[in-house]
């Protein structure tokens, strides 16, 4: 969504304009919970490509003006759902996930095709990422899709050989899954010796 034509609140947080945002939720609060072509408005904001900094201020306004940090919405026929967690963690902005699970939003909260924040920051070896994610306890035993599904650690050795992001911590990744005592349905060999011998020692 580009900003030109648009007006109000919903210019300001495709713009991720913290002093219009301000303004707004001041004249209304419904501003903070209002629909944006379809989107509550921190997942509006969140969507939008802007500097960190303003994003994350603009989050906190809308957090104090009442938006609710779980906001979500459906995907897929209404059984998965785009999550503000999610897009945190995509746009790697470890403060911002700090901000919404500060904020109450639940860590395992699913997103895109059914992950976790946690599977999401492993398949792309974000190791920050997942560090914090354990921190504030996530599940390590999740399975994504259903009962079969990946585990986050799964997802870390999957992205690892299938989708390898290229600036993916993948070592730092599955050293902190493993001391975090992860399960995987995997084994060596994965392409990369010093993850193979983590695997076969267990790392924990």
């Amino acid at each position: 969504m580009q900003a030109a034509g648009l007006t109000g609140v919903e210019r300001a947080l495709v713009l991720a304009d913290p002093a219009a945002l301000a303004a707004h939720l001041a004249a209304s609060a419904e501003a903070a919970t209002s629909p944006i072509d379809g989107l509550p408005p921190l997942l509006a904001l969140l969507r939008r490509d802007r500097h960190p900094a303003d994003v994350r201020r603009c989050t906190e306004l809308l957090l104090d003006a009442g938006a609710d940090p779980d906001s979500s919405t459906p995907q897929d026929g209404g059984e998965w759902g785009i999550s503000g967690l999610s897009d945190a963690v995509e746009r790697r902005d470890l403060a911002l996930v700090r901000l919404l699970l500060d904020a109450g939003l639940a860590v395992d909260t699913r997103g895109w095709s059914n992950f976790t924040p946690l599977d999401q920051a492993a398949m792309h070896g974000r190791t920050e990422a997942v560090r914090l994610l354990i921190e504030r306890g996530a599940d390590l035993d999740d399975c994504a899709f259903d009962d079969e599904g990946p585990t986050p650690l799964d997802c870390a050795l999957w992205g690892l050989a299938n989708n390898r992001a290229d600036d993916g911590d993948y070592r730092g990744t599955v050293a902190a899954l493993l001391a975090a005592g992860a399960p995987t349905r995997h084994s060596p060999p994965t392409g990369d010796e010093a993850i193979d011998a983590m695997l076969e020692r267990g790392d924990r």
